[in-house]
């Protein structure tokens, strides 16, 4: 969604280092703004939730001002005004710069966490599949009308109930 300009927010150099390592770790080629925009979008679509870690920012050195969209700027106040208080009492600050700092840092600590819960798989990790499309493929001919997209989500979650029900099976 476009917004209606853009806006500066300022950023300590320790806030700046942690969003370069996000953004090479996880948008590799994306530009900071970018890579705000693009957490605040997961966010906001409920991928991950922004949740308070037990941080001690070093927040020496100048303020560098980044440019962002406006909408960017305006969901950060708007965090702001729901979290103050509680970013008040956690951290101790009392204005919009420094909650900036530790909310982006937050949002990326967040992302982490959710990262360290994801399986990374590459196609080519699962030739076996390629080879089991094709066997049921030849095997029902015109009746299957599943793409091997749709054919390996089919399988996997097969999987996973089997071993929800190995699970539920070994816990007895």
């Amino acid at each position: 969604m476009p917004a209606k300009g853009y806006s500066t927010i300022g950023m300590k150099p320790a806030v700046i280092a942690k969003l370069q390592e996000v953004t090479d770790k996880n948008y590799l080629g994306m530009f900071l703004p970018s890579t705000i925009i693009i957490m605040m979008n997961e966010i906001k679509a409920e991928r991950y939730q922004v949740h308070s870690h037990k941080l001690r920012l070093d927040l020496t050195g100048r303020y560098n001002s980044i440019t962002v969209r406006s909408d960017v700027r305006e969901w950060l106040h708007a965090n702001y005004a729901l979290l103050s208080e509680e970013y008040h009492d956690k951290y101790r600050i009392n204005c919009f710069t420094k909650f900036v700092s530790y909310f982006l840092v937050n949002m990326i600590e967040s992302k982490n966490d959710t990262q360290d819960n994801i399986l990374n798989l590459k196609e080519t990790d699962f030739k076996f599949l390629h080879k089991e499309y094709q066997k049921q493929k030849k095997a029902l001919k015109n009746e299957m009308k599943f793409n091997f997209e749709q054919f390996v989500d089919n399988y996997i979650s097969e999987l996973f109930n089997k071993m929800e029900m190995a699970k539920k099976a070994l816990a007895i």
